[in-house]
């Protein structure tokens, strides 16, 4: 879909027609905003920053999951089953199929 933010929509019908619902149709306060979508985005600067300064603090690497998969690779315990190898192995292949 593509939005084109310097045109306008169709005209409004007019308030003597009835609407979908079979109402009548307000008037609109002003012509601008009369038979289009409006959108507005309004971002909180210092929330945004709150959020990328917490994700920049998180280790890149979870050391507790590493070690714990460390250990289960050492003592032997981590499996996985040969149901699990092949869904991983379609599912990589369906990726590599779909241009990621």
């Amino acid at each position: 879909m593509r939005v084109d933010l310097l045109t306008h929509g169709p005209e409004p019908p007019d308030n003597n027609k009835a609407s979908r619902a079979g109402q009548r149709t307000a008037t609109p306060q002003t012509s601008e905003a009369a038979g289009t979508d409006q959108t507005h985005f309004s971002f909180d600067q210092a929330r945004v920053q709150s959020l990328a300064a917490e994700v920049m603090a998180q280790p890149e690497i979870r050391g507790q999951k590493v070690g714990a998969l460390q250990n289960l690779l050492v003592t032997g315990r981590y499996t996985v089953s040969d149901a699990q190898i092949a869904q991983a192995m379609v599912a990589e292949r369906a990726g590599a199929n779909s241009g990621k």
